[in-house]
């Protein structure tokens, strides 16, 4: 108890000294963890989640991260807006976000003092579990800390469940409402896919979407990443099962429920390990490090036959190697820092440029068209609508898809919400 009263002091003490250096407000954000323990993961979670979101909200001069005895927490120096406000609008964030009562937003107006809700009339924090004045149930210690502390640990992963479903779906359709793209389905054309259409693909969606929040649970509750992706087979046979139900028989993300399943693992575990973002890629590499031994058996998918012919590992290398070139589309979609189908176009170029596709390779017909395929596609500038709209009629004519591609472009786009919302 001493270091967390020392922690505390030693916060408000730097408080104090970005006062005198800045003569600006700030605002405090940290996790309203109770009981001795505050450096539980949801803790780091939550004080990331809120950063973010006031980093949408207000006007940063200067920021710093610390963790503490007390519990992690930011310091955000911000340029003058009106005051009143401002309080009000970091009041109505703790009320009405899903996990704002986890969170202290403390306003400090050129003082050591933050200002405080009766300061501005308004009403008390509620307790976590009853509704009631929450500074009355901690006096009285109406709840038990381990109550509390169940409570916040099951709100939190319940919130970032609903949030990762969210936004695979979100990536999904990112990528699916790209129109001229490369043989591809989109809202206006099947592309080189006779046997599916736009609404198809929604369908299947709509099939797979809860079997990455299981897989997503799956890795966020696992004491070992190294046997994730044994665990998590029997689901993703059972949403391929249940799409191909769904779609009477058409495939339409086969690839992707290996994809995405495997990126939803990692980022369950990385979430709940509080490991850094880029882990995420290192995890997948742990996960799949015995996968390359499929390609020892005598082949059965045209992805093995694809290796024995010709070496070319398709998703399975790319997973082993830990998705590298998800990697490298990610770096490249944060510098972009935009989701506009021209963006989107570009990455999936690269992606195409970056691995080996076996649905380009099936549809190809050999390596060498392969090769002459990646060749054209090199030579189109993605910026150019015009050279986008003849290479993709290319690709209908000569029923060409980069459905593999595909997968890793849905996955990069998955990263990159989840990123930007809670690193």
């Amino acid at each position: 108890m001493n270091d967390i009263l020392t922690a505390r002091e030693n916060r408000h003490i730097r408080i104090e000294e970005l006062q005198d250096t800045f003569r600006l407000p700030m605002i405090c954000i940290k996790s309203n963890i109770p009981g001795d323990h505050k450096n539980i993961n949801e803790a780091y979670l939550l004080v990331r989640l809120f950063f973010n979101e006031l980093k949408e909200k207000v006007s940063m001069k200067y920021h710093e991260y610390k963790v503490s005895p007390d519990g992690p927490y930011f310091l955000i120096v911000i340029n003058p807006i009106n005051d009143k406000n401002l309080k009000l609008l970091l009041v109505e964030i703790e009320d009405t976000h899903p996990l704002g009562r986890f969170i202290d937003l403390d306003f400090y107006l050129y003082s050591q003092k933050s200002v405080s809700r009766d300061e501005l009339n308004l009403k008390p924090r509620k307790c976590y579990l009853c509704d009631h004045d929450a500074r009355v149930c901690s006096r009285n210690k109406t709840h038990s800390q381990n109550e509390l502390i169940t409570f916040i640990k099951d709100s939190v992963f319940s919130y970032l469940s609903l949030l990762t479903s969210e936004y695979a779906e979100k990536a999904m359709l990112y990528e699916l409402n790209v129109e001229h793209k490369f043989g591809l389905v989109t809202k206006t054309t099947k592309g080189s896919h006779q046997d599916m259409t736009y609404d198809l693909m929604l369908t299947a969606q709509e099939v797979i979407i809860p079997y990455f929040a299981k897989m997503f649970e799956m890795g966020y509750y696992s004491s070992n990443i190294n046997n994730l992706f044994v665990e998590a087979r029997d689901i993703g046979i059972k949403a391929e099962e249940d799409m191909l139900v769904a779609t009477n028989g058409v495939n339409c993300y086969k690839g992707l429920i290996f994809v995405l399943g495997l990126v939803m693992l990692s980022t369950g575990y990385i979430l709940s390990h509080n490991q850094q973002f880029d882990l995420v890629f290192k995890n997948i590499q742990n996960m799949t490090k015995d996968l390359l031994r499929e390609f020892d058996r005598d082949p059965i998918t045209f992805g093995e036959q694809a290796y024995h012919t010709h070496q070319v590992k398709g998703a399975r290398g790319e997973a082993y190697l830990g998705f590298p070139t998800i990697h490298l589309a990610l770096v490249n979609l944060e510098y972009k820092e935009s989701l506009s189908d021209s963006s989107l176009r570009g990455l999936l170029k690269m992606i195409v440029l970056s691995t080996d596709d076996t649905v380009l390779l099936k549809r190809a017909g050999s390596l060498e068209r392969y090769m002459m395929i990646k060749r054209k596609l090199a030579e189109v500038d993605t910026d150019n609508l015009d050279e986008v709209i003849e290479f993709t009629k290319y690709c209908i004519d000569e029923n060409i898809s980069f459905g593999g591609a595909a997968d890793l472009l849905v996955s990069t786009i998955f990263l990159y919400l989840v990123k930007k919302k809670l690193y």
